[in-house]
């Protein structure tokens, strides 16, 4: 059986791929610093096109629990070693956020650890349903004690009413029980759940970005999801159903040629921000279908794809743009962007959303898994962000380095609340 917190296992459900890895802490030393102490190997993985699932919603239950079952195996081959547990990554589709405002009396009394415990400690009952929902993190945010806002920590402090927002998610008890149901029937125990937005966070945010504030979108395969975070706590999330493979299916239509080309298309030449004329001159070798259904390999325009790429890229930037100007975020959170997930692979990405000056001008880049290692390399890439970052979550100090027995009280409730287990 696998080793919870020393080596463990993880299991992305993605809407795109189903993805499994297990991982331990990389003793070894590397150059990298302050991410050095939280530097953790991939020793085993897998992967799957994820069936079942369409536009963030389970369609066949029994071919999603192939699609699990096959990348578990195919991860167990990789490592000659059965998985006996895992630690699940929840799609950011089937998560709903929710914001509890709690509020204690003080009475000219300084903030101590009881206060804190009696804030962070509120009757989930009275605003969620937890007959239907189980909760799975919890984030306190900024305090306030009477008119004073934005306050991080309040201990010592002399008011009247010290006051938080917890921002609350959760999951839908039926899918629970369902992915529970279909892996404990395979003799396989599931230990705890994450949420998929913040776990790809946690692998591709850099320490400053994740206190000062930063936006992260993971730029999925049928969906986007927009995360806002500060002061290391996911504030808000946003999630769209629209990802690159909608992209996927303009150049396969259009071109007439198999899903499976169409994908390799979009990664390999991308989208042009340069020179149009010259664009229109490159040709690519696309297989096409003609209408009798038989394959036959054309030339095509470089300027052709590039149009079909550019038209739906943009679209779905315009939408993403749009969504952060709702969501009311401060803008010392969203002048920092950070693209990750299997789209942002898409060649030239960075450089289409400058040109097209995307984001409001914010400072954009290309998020891939920062302290995470291992001998394949998809786990370097962007698509494994979600993996790698629960890995990172379940088994890295990165949220809290202080011993357990050094804790104050109030560590440890902060803590308990923002891992959610």
């Amino acid at each position: 059986m696998i080793e919870a917190r020393r080596e463990i296992a993880v299991l992305d459900i993605g809407t795109s791929k189903i993805c499994c890895a297990i991982a331990k802490k990389d003793s070894k030393p590397h150059n990298f610093e302050l991410l050095d102490e939280n530097r953790i190997r991939v020793i085993g993985f897998g992967h799957q096109l994820a069936r079942g699932i369409k536009r963030g919603a389970i369609t066949n239950l029994e071919e999603l629990e192939d699609s699990i079952l096959n990348a578990i195996a195919s991860t167990e081959k990789d490592i000659m070693k059965s998985v006996k547990s895992v630690l699940i990554a929840l799609p950011s589709w089937a998560l709903t956020s929710d914001y509890i405002q709690t509020f204690i009396p003080l009475g000219q009394l300084p903030v101590d650890d009881i206060h804190i415990m009696s804030l962070l400690n509120p009757d989930t009952s009275k605003y969620i349903d937890l007959t239907s929902r189980k909760i799975i993190h919890m984030f306190p945010t900024t305090y306030s004690i009477d008119d004073a806002h934005g306050i991080q920590d309040p201990i010592g402090m002399i008011g009247d009413n010290l006051s938080t927002l917890v921002h609350v998610i959760t999951a839908p008890l039926t899918l629970i029980k369902n992915i529970k149901n279909c892996l404990n029937r395979n003799n396989i125990f599931v230990e705890g759940f994450v949420s998929s937005s913040y776990a790809s966070s946690l692998s591709v945010l850099l320490p400053e970005e994740m206190s000062s504030g930063a936006t992260v979108i993971d730029f999925g395969g049928s969906t986007t999801t927009i995360s806002f975070f500060q002061d290391k706590a996911l504030l808000h999330v946003e999630t769209m159903p629209v990802g690159s493979q909608n992209i996927t299916n303009d150049i396969s239509i259009i071109l007439r040629t198999a899903t499976a080309h169409a994908e390799r298309l979009k990664i390999l030449y991308g989208v042009t921000s340069g020179d149009i004329l010259n664009s229109h001159e490159e040709q690519c070798l696309i297989p096409r279908i003609d209408e009798y259904g038989e394959e036959h390999v054309q030339n095509v325009s470089r300027g052709m794809l590039d149009s079909i790429i550019g038209a739906r890229l943009g679209e779905i930037f315009e939408l993403i743009q749009e969504r952060i100007r709702k969501s009311g975020a401060d803008s010392s959170i969203t002048q920092r962007v950070i693209i990750t997930g299997g789209g942002s692979r898409i060649s030239g990405l960075s450089e289409f959303i400058k040109a097209k000056q995307y984001l409001g001008g914010s400072s954009v880049r290309l998020g891939k898994p920062i302290s995470v290692t291992g001998s394949n390399d998809f786990v370097q890439t962007s698509s494994f962000s979600t993996c790698a970052g629960s890995v990172v979550y379940f088994l890295s100090d990165k949220l809290d380095k202080m011993p357990k027995s050094k804790k104050s009280l109030r560590q440890k409730i902060i803590t308990w609340f923002k891992r959610g287990i």
